[in-house]
């Protein structure tokens, strides 16, 4: 922790402000697991508006492709490195190796994206009103099946420009920088992908164990939504109680009711063994491994090479990282413990990823010497 001393724009725009959004959320967090359900119940009252609404669902469904786009970057700079080698050993044609690669890459990403949009294209959600008609309406979510399939539209659009826009800047400009090879990008993949192991191993693990029911799913949540449709549309509905996935009784985080407490509840099916429980929340380790790709453009040779344009970008991505956390409450998608909790755990995964991988690169690199 001796860098921590040291005076540098890495410490002063990055690191301590890192430590400063630790602490709030561990504040906010210790609130909240008192608060939690009068927060959520504030918040739940801004679905009533449209716009905010559709944002809120907009954070909830990116959340489960915003990854592709991280490991997508993985994988073609890893190859690269590696086409690299080959064309110094071997001759191998780098460029032309390098697109067919991307190539490759766009097409996994549109195989695994578009398997993703048809799973939630289905849209098996209704409700019946009193007079017997059945509506595509997700009443957990307060959307309608047209809206929510514009709104995945939208989301696989945006992160195909996004998917693009990284991979070519990659390919024509970052990969023929002389200091590519020389800065040894790989090692960085490598602590992404160390990230992501310890940031959805605990968030995994304490989703089987806590086994936390979500605010939405909630019996007296659900029949606010109810009264909450026919205000908005002028459209009476009928009450499911098949809707009701959760206890009518707030369930504080500390509470076991998963493999430890309540074993049955558990549904071992890989679709449903950890989005059916809330805490902590795995949109927001996702988030983190996002956010913690942003160590590419950073040097931490020269912590003071830090320009105000990246200084810039990462304050955006926290406002966004704040937004994410806001749509959960207003959806009632996560608890704000849920994520509060899971936002410092990526934090402490950044650091730790970074020692880890470093500690094993220079053990490695000190016995071949």
């Amino acid at each position: 922790m001796q860098f921590l001393k040291e005076k540098n724009k890495l410490n002063k725009f990055i690191i301590y402000p890192l430590i400063g959004i630790f602490l709030l959320n561990l504040f906010f967090f210790i609130f909240s697991s008192f608060y939690d359900y009068e927060i959520m119940e504030i918040f739940a009252q801004l679905l009533k508006i449209d716009f905010i609404k559709y944002l809120s669902i907009y954070y909830l469904q990116s959340g489960y492709t915003d990854l592709y786009i991280v490991f997508a970057l993985i994988a073609f700079i890893i190859i690269e490195y590696i086409l690299i080698n080959l064309n110094k050993k071997k001759g191998l044609d780098k460029d032309f190796w390098s697109w067919i690669f991307f190539a490759v890459i766009l097409i996994a990403w549109f195989i695994f994206m578009f398997l993703k949009v048809d799973s939630s294209w289905k849209f098996n959600r209704t409700v019946e009103t009193i007079d017997g008609d059945i509506l595509k309406f997700d009443i957990k979510r307060f959307i309608s099946a047209k809206d929510f399939r514009k709104m995945l539209v939208i989301i696989a659009v945006l992160q195909f420009g996004i998917l693009l826009s990284i991979l070519l800047y990659a390919k024509l400009v970052w990969f023929k920088k002389p200091f590519f090879y020389e800065n040894k990008y790989w090692i960085k993949c490598i602590q992404i992908i160390v990230f992501f192991f310890l940031a959805y191993g605990l968030v995994g693990t304490l989703k089987i164990l806590m086994g936390r029911d979500y605010y939405n799913l909630m019996e007296v949540v659900l029949k606010e939504r109810v009264n909450m449709f026919q205000e908005k549309y002028g459209i009476a509905i009928n009450f499911n109680p098949d809707w009701v996935k959760s206890p009518d009784v707030f369930q504080p985080w500390w509470i076991f009711n998963g493999l430890i407490g309540n074993p049955d509840k558990i549904d071992w099916s890989l679709d449903k063994l950890f989005d059916a429980n809330a805490f902590p929340s795995g949109h927001m380790a996702q988030m983190g491994m996002c956010g913690f790709a942003f160590i590419f453009i950073i040097d931490f040779k020269n912590p003071n090479n830090l320009s105000k344009g990246k200084i810039a970008a990462i304050y955006l991505f926290f406002v966004h990282q704040l937004f994410l956390v806001i749509s959960f409450l207003i959806n009632g998608s996560h608890w704000l413990t849920d994520t509060t909790f899971t936002w410092m755990w990526i934090i402490i995964c950044s650091y730790l990823s970074i020692v880890i991988v470093n500690k094993i690169v220079n053990k490695k690199i000190l016995v071949k010497s």
